[in-house]
């Protein structure tokens, strides 16, 4: 087999910190929208309702975004997707510190979503087929930190920002944060120009040369009822994560910014998720769904004790919700980054990854609206009763693509 990887480690692990950095500036920009919120409702310019709509829009060119990155990922060049990518989030980031309508915010938000939906298949492709294979399984595995990190840095700057200034330099900060990844990517790319031309070349020639088409493959290993705990945990992921500032605020009393400064204990929580699930990932053989399946068991236990919110100590649920959110977090390092890396041989990891992360995104995009709406008819114990059986139906499913997928893995 023609090796199509980096000729220099020294080159691949630069761009592995490179693409670990924009990711984790990515997730700081999108997590400025989440902890704005509460600050945007306590001031009476929004509502709840309202406000969600704005994060759906997000979700919604994100996740429809990620199918057409998705099949872009394979077939041109990774590197240029997502630094272009990144330059257009940072655009949208500063876009929004400018304006206080809803349609206009919704417009803007909505574009940050198409332009973050071109880093992660052409990422994750990066990984799978390009870095040097010393460093490839490591990255993967990394790579899922940069999340929390992103998140818990916007959460503890946000915190500042909202008690001493307004919720717009959130946003000015978020963009300043992308671009300087933006630069600093591009430097890396530009160092390591003439390595990375030769693989992309060699790379996509073994893609267009791949016997095994696209859907043949989606259909043997059982990813058509994959997309469906991709979806849940989609939805209870992000959704949950961008509501609890709010949900804490309500709840208890508190200032949003006490209720925002409180949050950043989950991503802290969610940075171990992909470790901690990854012993029982070996153990398992290494398969994906059946150890999916187990977590979202686990996460069935902080979940039912969260219905007995605003009845205990904050701090308590605080941690409640970090462990449920860690769960969702190992179930997106599961189903989000190893699933995709099982694809490399047939040369559809970004499109693989495009068509998983579309359909989390979309749930993501029915929580940030849903969410919201729900809590306000119905009060927050019937949202935690959504997320119990949401949690109940992921484990269901990726059981029962068990099967498919168990034969899809042997050998690989």
């Amino acid at each position: 087999m023609t090796k199509y990887t980096l000729d220099n480690v020294k080159k691949s692990r630069l761009i592995v910190i490179a693409l670990w950095i924009i990711y984790a500036s990515a997730y700081f920009g999108r997590t400025c929208y989440s902890t704005a919120i509460a600050s945007i409702v306590s001031s009476g310019i929004h509502t709840k309702s309202e406000i969600g709509l704005v994060g759906t829009a997000f979700f919604f060119c994100y996740g429809t975004g990620q199918i057409i990155s998705g099949i872009a990922g394979d077939r041109v060049n990774p590197f240029g997707m997502v630094l272009f990518g990144a330059l257009g989030s940072s655009v949208c980031c500063f876009s929004m510190a400018f304006t206080k309508s809803l349609a206009l915010m919704a417009v803007i938000w909505g574009a940050n979503g198409i332009f973050q939906s071109m880093l992660w298949a052409p990422l994750l492709r990066i990984f799978s087929q390009t870095i040097s294979s010393e460093l490839r399984e490591k990255a993967v595995l990394n790579i899922a930190l940069s999340l929390p990190v992103g998140t818990v840095c916007a959460y503890l700057l946000s915190t500042i920002i909202i008690k001493y200034s307004s919720w717009n330099n959130i946003f000015l900060c978020g963009g300043a944060v992308i671009f300087t990844a933006f630069l600093f990517g591009l430097f890396s790319v530009l160092y390591s120009q003439k390595s990375i031309a030769k693989t992309v070349a060699v790379t996509q020639e073994k893609n267009r040369n791949t016997k095994s088409g696209f859907l043949p493959a989606v259909v043997s290993s059982g990813l058509l009822i994959i997309v469906i705990p991709s979806f849940l945990h989609g939805m209870m992921r992000d959704g949950i994560t961008n509501w609890v500032p709010t949900m804490i605020t309500e709840e208890y009393g508190v200032l949003p910014s006490f209720s925002v400064f409180l949050t950043v204990v989950l991503p802290i929580f969610n940075a171990f998720g992909a470790y901690i699930i990854t012993p029982l990932y070996r153990k398992l053989g290494c398969n994906e769904m059946k150890t999916a399946g187990i977590c979202g068991i686990f996460a069935l236990i902080p979940m039912v004790l969260l219905l007995f919110i605003g009845k205990m100590p904050v701090v308590v649920s605080i941690i409640l919700l970090a462990l449920t959110t860690m769960s969702m977090y190992s179930l997106n390092y599961l189903i989000i980054s190893r699933v995709p890396v099982r694809f490399a041989e047939n040369g559809h990891t970004s499109s693989v990854t495009g068509l998983l992360n579309s359909f989390a995104y979309i749930g993501c995009a029915v929580s940030s609206y849903g969410f919201g709406a729900v809590s306000q008819k119905a009060g927050w114990s019937t949202v935690i009763v959504i997320w119990i059986i949401s949690a109940l139906l992921t484990s269901l499913f990726a059981f029962l693509s068990n099967k498919k997928w168990n034969k899809f893995i042997v050998g690989r």
